[in-house]
């Protein structure tokens, strides 16, 4: 190992555009290099805006993980699934999400746990299926009963989710963290939310801080995570500004970035 990254004892992962490709696959390079930091004692942590039951099917194959900060820090596990923190959306402020997602005619769903639901189908609803591996169900959220959002997700071109961004951000701005994820995808959260808050609290469980972790990531909703880190490593693949923003640039998810940097950053 590299002396001088010893004071390094944590690994925190963005998945889509970091370490799964567009196909949604893990690399075998990324895999072995993953379980080589694992065995040489660091703690590997997913941090993502995926749920629990989406983010631990692409790890599983890996050999697993130490940690997963889920939904953009709402939801915290230990690396066997058992909840260290989490932080949802209150009834009022559910349906009051529900009734801005009426006015527009992108797709909307949002996630209570690891099940997702939806009130009309558009064409990124299936895209969303095969990106998440999950199944939603289709509802009337005012016959549903009790909401709790741990978050809500719009899917749509950019320039339309731009527009419900500003409504979200000029009726609820002061109660929700808004995010892109990807450009066609803006993602909702209780304010204050953010992978950072996630991070803290599940390196917390082993007495860490955040000035002890690497973390990688390639999108808008990375960027608080990389900042708040020891170390922050954007993408190839990731945004001008965001790289700007980085302590270090990593290749892209294409060419393994994540295991060619980590190879290098330790020593391995």
């Amino acid at each position: 190992m590299t002396k001088k990254n010893d004071h390094i004892g944590y690994i925190a992962l963005d998945m889509d555009g970091t370490i799964l490709n567009k196909d949604y696959v893990l690399s075998a390079a990324v895999r072995d290099t993953l379980a080589a930091c694992r065995a040489a004692g660091k703690k590997v942590i997913i941090s993502t805006g995926r749920v629990f039951a989406s983010a631990n099917k692409h790890v599983a194959a890996a050999g697993g993980v130490d940690g997963f900060v889920c939904t953009n820090g709402a939801d915290v596990y230990d690396g066997k699934g058992a909840i260290l923190a989490q932080t949802h959306m209150d009834e009022p402020l559910s349906r009051r999400i529900v009734a801005i997602s009426r006015a527009f005619g992108s797709h909307f769903h949002a996630f209570i746990g690891d099940r997702w639901y939806y009130e009309r189908e558009k064409p990124y609803t299936l895209f969303y299926v095969r990106r998440s591996g999950i199944e939603g169900e289709k509802v009337d959220f005012d016959r549903f009963g009790t909401l709790g959002f741990t978050k809500a997700m719009f899917l749509d071109d950019h320039d339309k989710l731009e527009a419900i961004k500003a409504a979200l951000e000029g009726e609820l701005g002061g109660r929700v963290q808004i995010m892109y994820s990807a450009p066609f995808m803006l993602e909702v959260v209780v304010r204050g939310v953010s992978k950072s808050s996630g991070l803290k609290a599940c390196v917390g469980h082993w007495g860490g801080t955040l000035d002890q972790i690497i973390a990688f990531g390639d999108a808008e909703n990375d960027e608080d995570m990389l900042l708040a880190a020891g170390v922050g490593v954007a993408m190839g693949n990731a945004s001008d500004e965001l790289k700007a923003k980085a302590d270090a640039v990593a290749p892209s998810v294409d060419d393994d970035g994540v295991a060619v940097f980590l190879r290098e950053f330790f020593g391995l």
